[in-house]
């Protein structure tokens, strides 16, 4: 094992240090931006473990090389570092990012190993590791400054990048005259352009939920599975012709799947892309030729227009695949230089504030007042996509105990208001527990915020169990059953127009100003998504001044 580098991690500036080194190593290994910020943010969650909960501890990047494999390895050491079971959240987030993460207990304390494995077409010569050594040896760390300017820089880059190719990717595939989608190896969406809803009825939600089911054709819907499922596991591209119902006309419509296997960089399936196109006319045109030899040259150039237009779509989805698995590894990493302005900020405030002037402190509290915004906004960005990329185990959670403790979380501003809080009997749902206290906690919380001056917050949490005939008409729950429960919080509040009520639930949007009710705009968006998790659905009634009730369905 070839050691390049070492860090004695005592203070944040290590921590920054050990980021920026283990960046410069990936680059210099020949890794993609995007796992070098993968490595990087591993070892950056392990040194600021190490940092907290050691006494002196040490990192040291290596490579390690062997006959059939080589790879990156960061090494933290300190003879009194505990590593606790369960695992400090910090080391399993670490310990998702690479391949591998051993822990070797010391005489007192332990070391922690990361491997992050290498293409092994990347050939690395003894000349090669001389010269990053000496780089490393050469290169002295920046100052805080301008390493977290640095980036910053770096990271609006990126996001507008992201963005800008989100946005081009989905105006393509929106504008193409043909579905286009994402799926897993189990034939589940990722993503969907606005054909596939809009030609079949429904949702990707409920698509998923029934696999196509109301959709295929039953002369074709066993063997299009049976297909995708022989081809899925030997990695090979999938092509069926098969008829779909239209959702508008109820008639069955001939379309050609295609889907292409996406590989990760080392080499593992990531995703399979593709479109789904109407040849209807290729099918009746089909028909034609075996009674016209004259139009077999339309079908030939009908067949290679389509294979250029797979191609070009191939190309679209994986660049997309590729910015969507880097958007949360950036996102994460924003907060750590939101942390610094926080930090210095408050080393100004305090050992400063006698040499500044009015002005400069008003300044000085407006940028820490953004960077704390920009930090929740963050977070809520984060809880809302992990809404959709993680699943934890279902289980019987009473809905008391998870009102119960949402005001337990509330209690500070229960007792600041006086508020009164009535809940009647409540039914035990089939969920996640950590995602229906997101959504009662962010329910509760709003029934709180938006009250009225000089008037107690009163908030009742009612339920009864309904049949689906008495749903309302224009909500569609996530899945289809016999009956509903729904679960009513009901407070006095300010209330809303009910002409934004479509409004309200998207990400972002506000009906207040930030500086008359702080928020983010995301808290409803989650609330709407969670309800959807679990096959149910959210909605809501008011009038202005006369409260609001947010009325959540799920099924029995």
């Amino acid at each position: 094992m070839e050691e390049l580098a070492k860090i004695s991690l005592n203070n944040e500036m290590d921590l920054i240090l050990s980021h920026k080194r283990a960046m410069k190593l990936a680059e210099l290994v020949g890794l993609s931006l995007a796992n070098q910020t993968t490595f990087a943010t591993a070892v950056s969650e392990v040194a600021r473990y190490a940092l907290e909960q050691g006494t002196n501890p040490t990192l040291t990047l290596c490579l390690n090389k062997s006959r059939n494999s080589q790879s990156l390895v960061a090494i933290i050491e300190d003879k009194n570092l505990p590593v606790a079971n369960p695992l400090h959240q910090g080391l399993l987030y670490a310990q998702r990012l690479v391949e591998k993460m051993e822990i070797t207990n010391l005489e007192a304390g332990n070391k922690l190993t990361l491997y992050y494995s290498l293409p092994t077409n990347r050939k690395i010569s003894a000349e090669h590791v001389a010269n990053w050594r000496s780089q490393f040896d050469a290169n002295q760390p920046l100052s805080a400054y301008d390493e977290i300017k640095r980036k910053n820089d770096q990271l609006q880059e990126l996001a507008e990048r992201l963005q800008t190719s989100e946005e081009h990717y989905k105006r393509v595939t929106n504008s193409l005259p043909l579905m286009i989608f994402t799926a897993n190896q189990a034939g589940q969406l990722l993503y969907a352009n606005s054909w596939i809803t809009e030609f079949t009825g429904y949702s990707v939600q409920a698509l998923n939920q029934t696999k196509w089911a109301q959709s295929i054709h039953p002369d074709d819907y066993n063997a299009f599975w049976a297909l995708w499922t022989k081809q899925a596991a030997e990695g090979l591209p999938f092509h069926y012709e098969c008829q779909l119902k239209e959702g508008a006309s109820q008639s069955y419509v001939w379309h050609l799947f295609s889907a292409q296997p996406i590989k990760s960089e080392l080499g593992k399936l990531a995703a399979w892309t593709g479109f789904a196109v109407n040849i209807h006319a290729q099918k009746l045109v089909e028909k034609a030729l075996r009674e016209n030899e004259e139009l077999i040259q339309a079908k030939t150039n009908l067949e290679k227009a389509q294979q250029s237009l797979e191609s070009t779509v191939s190309e679209l989805n994986r660049s997309n695949t590729e910015l969507s698995q880097f958007a949360y590894i950036a996102s994460h990493d924003l907060q750590e230089p939101l942390r610094k302005i926080q930090q210095f900020g408050d080393l100004l405030r305090t050992r400063n504030s006698t040499d500044l002037s009015t002005e400069s402190l008003t300044y000085l509290e407006r940028m820490q007042s953004a960077a704390n915004r920009m930090s929740w906004l963050i977070k809520d960005l984060l809880a809302y996509s992990r809404l959709s990329t993680r699943r934890e185990t279902t289980i019987s959670s009473p809905l008391a105990s998870v009102i119960n403790r949402s005001l337990e979380n509330l209690s500070l501003t229960i007792e600041e208001t006086n508020a009164q809080i009535q809940i009647d009997t409540l039914p035990i749902i089939e969920g996640e527990a950590s995602q229906l206290d997101q959504l009662f906690q962010n329910l509760l919380s709003n029934a709180l915020k938006f009250r009225r001056n000089g008037i107690i917050p009163h908030i009742r949490i009612s339920s009864q169990e309904i049949p689906a005939t008495d749903l309302p008409a224009l909500l569609k729950p996530a899945r289809s059953a016999a009956a509903y429960h729904k679960i009513d919080v009901t407070d006095n509040g300010i209330g809303f127009d009910e002409k934004y009520l479509d409004r309200i639930f998207q990400v972002f949007q506000r009906l207040h100003p930030k500086n008359e009710f702080a928020g983010t705009g995301v808290g409803l968006a989650i609330c709407q998504k969670v309800a959807a998790n679990h096959g149910g659905a959210i909605t809501a009634s008011s009038q202005p001044g006369h409260g609001a009730t947010f009325s959540v369905y799920f099924p029995v």
